[in-house]
């Protein structure tokens, strides 16, 4: 298994829940890879194709690994059913289908009942990729799904917008759920059971080498756009049927919103008809036309058809303003909640400021005190010492004068013998 950008290595207790059970009592092994795409991941980081490359020669050894570690006959068959399931995660998918490339074109590649490959929010098989196209920000080459002789399992959350963009770009509604799918759908989708996928959302086709590819279609219960928008959740179901519109797969099944109001087949919505005109024959787009008299007997035009066309634009058109008002006043709002952050932090910043102003001028205070005390210290040092000597001279005086007495005592009394 191996995992998205950021998640160079998965813990066992992640591996493990990954599509439900699906590897419930298996050894799983995680694949090392950078798992960068810089400079998007890092300013030093590999670019993701230089990450993909490490990640195709770490993948290839592991495959070789793992297909050595089944039980096999002496002719080596492999016994008990034995299988290799190699999981791509997001950009790990990317890997994962390099490496299916270089097996499809490897005639001693490994057989197909022996690995079979599941691919998990991979953004390389959506509609909008139809021919190879190098992408210089990632310095990768993205390019349609190679046909290979092994069954591959295809898992999409419904919305994510890196897996599931709408084929019709300029559904705007349909991009900016995209957008918010990419945040809410696409890790989620990795841990979806595909026992609970609705039969209705899973398709299998075959190709021409016998290769099947099964695609599941998790489905969204709520859309990305009203959960990371809460306020919109009454528009929820007009919102859904705009979606639904910016997606082929939903053209012949409509929402429930859409079939409520409509009871024949409407006609084809401008955007669509210029999209599928490459598929099929398409109508000419249906003209409002003012009644004239040249005009009254000509073929009526289907008013219903043409109304219906007005009010999906109309309907289009203002839930996308309505949508992008409550965009702009919830921005507004994170303005004013930054506005206020950076207020705070400027006060905060100014206390600061004060206070180790404050703590200067007290530690200025304290060294003048120092110094005036060790003054006043050294002054009366000074005086002391003064005092000394003037008592020490006191002293040797009148030790002197005793003296001078005694002496002339000693003479009188000479004198008198």
């Amino acid at each position: 298994m191996i995992g998205g950008l950021d998640t160079p290595q998965l813990h066992d207790i992640i591996m493990a829940q990954i599509l439900g059970d699906l590897t419930h009592g298996q050894e799983r092994v995680s694949v090392n890879w950078p798992a960068e795409a810089g400079p998007y991941t890092g300013k030093d980081d590999l670019t993701l194709g230089q990450s993909i490359d490490v990640g195709i020669e770490n993948l290839n050894a592991e495959i070789a690994a793992a297909l050595g570690r089944l039980s096999r006959d002496e002719n080596g068959n492999v016994l008990n059913g034995e299988k290799v399931t190699v999981i791509g995660l997001s950009a790990g998918s990317l890997v994962t289908t390099e490496v299916l490339r270089q097996m499809a074109a490897d005639p001693n590649a490994v057989g197909a009942d022996e690995i079979s490959f599941y691919l998990v929010a991979d953004s390389s098989r959506q509609e909008l990729i139809k021919d190879s196209k190098y992408n210089p920000k990632y310095d990768y080459t993205y390019q349609p799904a190679p046909d290979t002789i092994y069954d591959t399992h295809v898992v999409t959350g419904e919305f994510d917008g890196l897996a599931d963009m709408p084929d019709r770009w300029w559904n705007l509604t349909a991009v900016v759920n995209a957008m918010a799918g990419a945040i809410v759908v696409h890790i989620p989708v990795m841990f979806a059971d595909l026992d609970d996928v609705p039969a209705e959302n899973i398709t299998v086709t075959t190709n021409a080498l016998g290769g099947t590819t099964t695609h599941y279609l998790v489905p969204t219960e709520e859309l990305p756009l009203v959960t990371l928008l809460p306020f919109l959740k009454p528009m929820e179901d007009s919102l859904r049927a705009s979606v639904e519109r910016g997606y082929k797969r939903y053209d012949d099944v409509p929402s429930a919103a859409r079939t409520a109001a409509v009871a024949t087949v409407a006609a084809e919505p401008a955007e669509d008809v210029a999209e599928d005109t490459e598929d099929t024959a398409a109508p000419e787009p249906v003209k409002a036309v003012e009644e004239t008299a040249d005009t009254k007997d000509t073929a009526p035009v289907d008013v219903a058809d043409t109304v219906e066309v007005v009010e999906t634009d109309a309907d289009d058109t203002e839930q996308v303003t309505e949508v992008s008002d409550e965009i702009e006043v919830a921005k507004d709002d994170d303005d004013a909640v930054e506005e206020a952050v950076a207020e705070a932090a400027d006060e905060e910043a100014a206390e600061e400021e004060a206070l180790e102003e404050a703590l200067a001028d007290d530690a200025a205070d304290a060294e003048s005190a120092k110094e005036e005390d060790a003054a006043e210290d050294a002054s009366s040092d000074t005086a002391a010492s003064d005092d000394s000597d003037a008592g020490a001279d006191s002293d040797a005086g009148d030790a002197g004068d005793d003296s001078s007495s005694d002496d002339s005592g000693s003479a009188s009394a000479g004198s008198d013998e």
